[in-house]
């Protein structure tokens, strides 16, 4: 089944004037937002506009003229997909302005964001999902804990920057923790900023600390011009608190977290292909991560994390590329962090978990019992419709 990399050969001749930015063109943008073009990118926001195309070549000549993907699980195929993009009418109308890249490790801070300027002065803000680096790992897990992540206020301050530097309509997009900090800046910007924006695409993005945003006057407001995908299987949008506004994506793998993939999402001409509803394995994800997490009380979930950055420190490794390189030392690090770490963090770590193999169990047959019983329900009246 064709996916967005068809799309973009099938309707690179076609501008945004005679077919408008779609939901293709966003999942497209997210995907290749992923190579770091924050290299070749200025982050200003009064420097002039780049040619997208431009911004292509220069990015491939970076990476020394060959395709290289921007991590272990980000592979070449994006680089493959970028300058297919940056020979097509449609997408070398574009320009590009204000790529930025903040990156710390204490607190874990993994942030990109960059805005690509339609023919029309439309102003498409594109939030990096997680990278390849372990701090932005870390910075996910933080979700966790935290109700808002130092990427939350990151994205609100880019997003009110982008208004104030253009005019203009806004579309603001990501993938991943970039769908989870577009949502964020959306709801959390001025009223001013919020009204610019013509449509708001998170992009299978986990969830958050708990359900308050979901209750406020700002989402009700936005959520008219929301467009939020999952996959058929998901699994990271699934995780913590998450709205059930979404539409459901075919994906070309069967397991929730290879779905994640934006390149297996498939497409039907301009479309991506939308399913009915979530999988069972969709329905056992959400139920068995839901379980876990929050069963978990704040002390336990903060003793889990001053776990995980113990081990991330013993295995001294920035990427999970170097931990593939160098895969013996870096697991000879964390068996060692792991025998340093006191008695009653080991203790409570293996309590936090010790319930997961019921929870798991028990929810595949309560999942499996409801499709049972739905399916006997749905059986007459779908024999009713054939007889007529």
């Amino acid at each position: 089944m064709p996916g967005s990399l068809q799309y973009i050969k099938k309707f690179g001749n076609v501008s945004f004037t005679e077919m408008p930015f779609c939901d293709v063109d966003n999942i497209a943008l997210c995907e290749i937002f992923y190579m770091p073009l924050d290299k070749v990118v200025s982050e200003s926001f009064t420097e002039e506009p780049r040619d997208f195309s431009e911004v292509c070549r220069a990015m491939y000549s970076y990476n020394g003229n060959r395709h290289v993907g921007p991590g272990l699980v980000l592979r070449r195929g994006i680089s493959v997909k970028m300058m297919e993009m940056a020979k097509q009418k449609r997408y070398s109308e574009m320009k590009i302005v204000a790529c930025t890249e903040v990156f710390k490790t204490k607190p874990a801070v993994q942030f990109g964001a960059a805005t690509f300027i339609l023919p029309d002065n439309t102003l498409v803000v594109t939030f990096r999902g997680t990278d390849d680096s372990i701090v932005g790992w870390k910075e996910d897990f933080d979700l966790f804990i935290n109700h808002s992540i130092p990427s939350h206020r990151l994205a609100v301050e880019y997003l009110e920057n982008v208004a104030k530097h253009f005019d203009g309509d806004i579309i603001v997009t990501g993938h991943s923790k970039g769908g989870n900090v577009a949502l964020y800046a959306g709801l959390n910007c001025s009223k001013e900023t919020r009204a610019r924006i013509k449509v708001l695409y998170n992009n299978e993005g986990p969830g958050y600390f708990d359900n308050s945003l979901f209750r406020t006057e700002e989402y009700k407001e936005l959520l008219p011009r929301y467009r939020h995908f999952i996959p058929h299987s998901s699994f990271i949008g699934v995780i913590l608190a998450f709205d059930k506004d979404y539409s459901v994506v075919k994906s070309s793998r069967i397991l929730g977290p290879t779905q994640h993939d934006l390149s297996t999402w498939q497409v039907v001409d301009s479309e991506l292909k939308l399913v009915p509803s979530v999988s069972k394995l969709a329905k056992i994800n959400e139920r068995v991560l839901s379980g876990i997490i929050y069963r978990l009380s704040h002390e336990q979930a903060e003793n889990l994390g001053r776990v995980g950055d113990a081990l991330i420190r013993g295995m001294g490794q920035d990427n999970l590329l170097g931990v593939s390189k160098h895969l013996p030392s870096a697991v000879k690090g964390a068996v060692k962090s792991w025998k340093e770490l006191d008695e009653e963090a080991k203790k409570e770590l293996k309590e936090s978990f010790e319930d997961a193999g019921d929870i798991i169990v028990d929810t595949i047959k309560q999942v499996m019992s409801e499709e049972e019983t739905e399916e006997a329900v749905e059986a007459p009246v779908v024999a009713a419709a054939v007889a007529e």
